[in-house]
């Protein structure tokens, strides 16, 4: 039996005591310096804009008078050029050219799959030499919503751990179990790892 010497064993609960105490006086400093810090930053971020999401956009300018603790939005506005939004596509404007002619064609042919999508699903399937062809509106549908389809409960699904959200999306609702493997980790490597840890009970 090994017998910690009373000195020793005293100076490292000293030591983590003493360490413990630092961690809280931090974190108690740490509460006010990081409020300081975001104080100086946040006019920066959630800025309120007063158009809709293209790719440019208005911005509503803010003053401060007391050091940025509340921001008070003004009438001036500023033009600004946007590189954050999801609208990559540009459907939350409209545009002067599509959007008149994306609303006639709704009157025309109403929302939902008609004779025009049949026809470009067949010659998408004739293009790759296969029987039939299903085309979406969108990517992030499309991985989102076919995984619920092709897989389900009972079912694996071997996912990438940098796949893209829409396929963990879709993997998670699909009801398959999904295990993930690490990236660039070699997949036949990281696959035969993954398939040994389903296969055990």
């Amino acid at each position: 039996m090994i017998v910690i010497p009373y000195l020793t064993a005293l100076t490292t609960y000293f030591s983590y005591g003493l360490l413990f105490v630092f961690g809280q006086v931090r974190d108690f400093f740490r509460k006010i310096i990081d409020w300081w810090s975001t104080s100086n930053l946040q006019d920066c971020f959630n800025r309120p804009i007063a158009s809709a999401p293209d790719a440019w956009f208005d911005v509503v300018e803010r003053y401060s008078n007391d050091y940025n603790k509340t921001l008070k939005l003004t009438k001036k506005t500023s033009r600004c050029l946007n590189l954050g939004s999801y609208n990559y596509l540009g459907f939350a404007a409209s545009d002067e050219y599509c959007t008149p002619r994306a609303v006639e064609t709704l009157k025309k042919y109403f929302p939902g799959t008609t004779d025009l999508h049949n026809e470009l699903e067949e010659c998408v399937a004739n293009f790759v030499g296969k029987p039939a062809a299903i085309v979406f509106g969108m990517g992030y549908v499309t991985n989102s919503a076919i995984l619920l389809v092709l897989m389900g409960k009972g079912g694996l699904i071997v996912s990438d751990s940098l796949n893209h959200n829409s396929i963990v999306n879709g993997a998670r609702g699909s009801g398959a179990r999904v295990c993930v493997f690490q990236h660039n980790s070699g997949l036949p490597k990281g696959a035969h790892q993954v398939f040994y840890e389903h296969d055990r009970p």
